[in-house]
């Protein structure tokens, strides 16, 4: 769990909401009623039609899948100099954003603002609440469409959405939560940068940045690209393939506006493009105390969910095979 920036925990934690309300902004419209005609006399059943004889053409190949999108590809930028370090460009990023000092400091965090999809000409309010190591919560209340909510507590991952109801997460999103959730994630990857690779410096919305591949211990999670801006040193953005319960889907986050909150700066505006939906997330406030461990209980539809949940049988201990009877004596 040792292997995120911390900017990015605030946007990664709503992946998998942000996802499904692209879905239930892409999906189509239920068909109007007509009203009933008016009952018509019953025909006559038509002769049976003589058989068609078989075409000697064979039958067309089914058009096979398209391949499912990856993540995107930046371009190059020539840079001069030396390529600095993963563990120059982190410990970079740490110092802008506040020092190591501040950010230890920090276990717990509560922040408000706002969620919107402009192409849908929707916006809602968002509350997060997070502690450390990995507890997080998260309700999106859009008018229109209702509210979500998602959360993690260590251990079971959830989300509960107009769309889809209460729904457990899969092994692979509890994987995501798990490296995504530590609040200070940041600072251990700093510590520890064997895991990290600079790429190259590439143009990310339109600004040079150093991209940095992020690999992961934690099973069953995936690598992800931080990009860093080349000034100032403050991550720009990421990209990565999130888990959801359609599969492996990429994702493009963009973080910008950078403000202090209590000697920490973090980005007040994320934009999130998914599915050929963009998301944008605006944080109006952060404070840095008063939150419960009771946030992150599970709401009793989830946890009626896990208890009901089958628990994989133990295999039995094979059986040793009988040992040959002895030979019959004449």
């Amino acid at each position: 769990m040792k292997n995120r920036t911390i900017l990015s925990f605030i946007p990664v934690a709503l992946a998998c909401t942000t996802i499904a309300l692209a879905q239930a902004v892409q999906s189509p419209t239920k068909p109007a009623k007509t009203p009933a005609a008016a009952p018509v006399a019953p025909v006559a059943p038509a002769a049976p039609a003589a058989p068609i004889a078989p075409s000697a053409t064979p039958p067309v190949a089914p058009a096979a899948a398209p391949a499912p999108a990856g993540l995107p590809k930046f371009a190059p930028v020539a840079f001069e100099g030396a390529k600095p370090s993963a563990q120059e460009l982190l410990t970079r990023h740490i110092t802008a954003t506040g020092g190591e000092k501040a950010w230890d400091a920090k276990n717990m965090m509560s922040s408000k603002g706002a969620i919107e999809i402009p192409a849908a000409g929707l916006k809602g309010a968002m509350d997060m609440q997070a502690m450390a190591p990995d507890n997080i919560a998260v309700v999106m209340d859009i008018p229109g469409m209702g509210q979500s909510r998602s959360g993690f507590n260590g251990t079971v991952g959830w989300t509960i959405d107009p769309m889809r109801g209460p729904a457990l997460m899969d092994s692979k999103q509890v994987a995501d939560l798990k490296r995504d959730g530590n609040f200070r994630r940041d600072l251990d990857l700093m510590r520890n940068a064997g895991n990290a690779e600079v790429l190259g410096l590439v143009e990310f919305e339109t600004r040079p940045c150093w991209q940095v591949k992020i690999s992961t211990s934690t099973p069953d999670a995936t690598p992800t690209n931080n990009f860093y801006d080349k000034e100032t040193g403050l991550m720009a953005g990421m990209t990565m393939m999130a888990a959801t319960p359609m599969g492996s889907i990429p994702v493009t986050l963009v973080t910008s506006e950078y403000k202090d909150f209590a000697d920490v700066k973090l980005p007040v505006r994320t934009t999130t493009k998914v599915m050929g939906q963009m998301q944008v997330m605006t944080i109006d406030s952060v404070t840095w105390e008063g939150v419960s461990a009771k946030a992150f209980e599970l709401p009793p539809e989830i946890a009626a969910m896990k208890n009901a949940a089958p628990t994989p049988a133990t295999p039995a201990a094979p059986i040793a095979p009988a040992a040959p009877a002895a030979p019959a004596t004449k």
